[in-house]
């Protein structure tokens, strides 16, 4: 019989990370600090002996471009990578883009943690005159087929 090992890894830091906003589906690069953790990680991978036969990541920069670092520190830039905005992070709704630490202020702690940890709580609904509604829901990489079928 087979063994396999399924590896879960989160993307580096992203500006907004750092800034301590919601990012959602917001598409967002590394920072340089993001960048430095998936060259890390990468070189870690590799003096533990991993092998991979297959990556899959969200369709956000910030996945894709922590996977690419994390398999070319390891020297295998060969393995294939299946990208899925079904693995994107949860979608925060009206919350996008707001600092995590402000709405503790305005909502209460107790409230902000249900709307970030809670399976059957969800988050404001993002309305189209948010800022960053058109930016998420005009980006081709939702509006193709093969992406959300």
């Amino acid at each position: 019989m087979a063994k396999y090992r399924l590896i879960l890894l989160r993307h580096g830091e992203g500006a907004w990370n750092k800034e301590n906003r919601f990012c959602s589906w917001v598409d967002q690069k590394l920072s340089a600090d993001g960048v430095k953790e998936a060259q890390t990680c990468g070189r870690h991978l590799k003096m533990l002996g991993f092998e991979f036969d297959l990556v899959f990541t969200s369709i956000l920069s910030c996945s894709i471009q922590t996977a690419w670092l994390v398999l070319q520190e390891m020297g295998q830039e060969w393995v294939p990578t299946e990208s899925s905005w079904r693995l994107n992070e949860r979608h925060y709704g009206a919350l996008i883009g707001l600092n995590r630490t402000e709405m503790a202020l305005n909502h209460g702690e107790e409230q902000v943690k249900r709307w970030r940890r809670s399976y059957d709580v969800t988050p404001p609904p993002i309305a189209e005159v948010h800022p960053y509604y058109h930016e998420i829901y005009n980006d081709l990489m939702y509006l193709t087929s093969s992406r959300i079928g």
